[in-house]
């Protein structure tokens, strides 16, 4: 830890706490109503418009207590206009958590019919035999290119190609005959 004099013009002296309580007060009466109206302006809400400026005050008064704020009206506004930010994004988190949670009664059906739809599927990829098979899961379901898939099942693109192209027409006839 260095030393700091008051010979050395290049360090600002140390902050000092402020002792005395009726200087804030002061200016936080004399600027309530402009920064209740700022508020308001952000939210268009007197309740919460008047909650987000007791608490930047509150917040605040930490700060100028410890002699950390040069500018205390500036300081004031800034605070208040990031309280209105933050109960702003602290309720829109909570409406999508809200309709995330929301249970859709229709949407019970259309778990039924994906669940259906998806075991009539596997059904007709277990009629195919493994090599199509792993084709149509390689290609389709992972979404490999012709050239990975190939490598990775030792064989040639054009190979991939026509097994692709047979298994989808196998898929087309099992599924077309359970018209799903």
């Amino acid at each position: 830890m260095a030393f700091v004099s008051a010979d050395r013009p290049d360090r600002p002296p140390p902050a000092r706490a402020r002792t005395t309580d009726d200087e804030y007060s002061a200016v936080v009466r004399d600027r309530y109503v402009g920064l209740a109206r700022l508020a308001y302006a952000l939210c268009g809400d007197r309740a919460h418009a008047e909650d987000a400026v007791a608490e930047a005050c509150s917040r605040v008064y930490v700060h100028w207590a410890r002699g950390k704020v040069d500018d205390l009206p500036a300081y004031l506004r800034q605070a208040v206009v990031n309280e209105v930010r933050k109960r702003h994004r602290r309720r829109a988190l909570e409406r999508r958590e809200e309709e995330r949670r929301r249970v859709d009664p229709r949407a019970h059906d259309r778990v039924d019919a994906q669940l259906g739809n998806r075991t009539v599927l596997w059904d007709a990829l277990r009629h195919l035999s493994l090599d199509q098979r792993a084709v149509v899961v390689l290609r389709v379901v992972e979404d490999q290119s012709e050239a990975e898939t190939a490598e990775l099942l030792g064989i040639r693109p054009g190979t991939v190609k026509s097994r692709l192209s047979r298994a989808l027409a196998t898929l087309r006839d099992h599924l077309g005959a359970t018209d799903v």
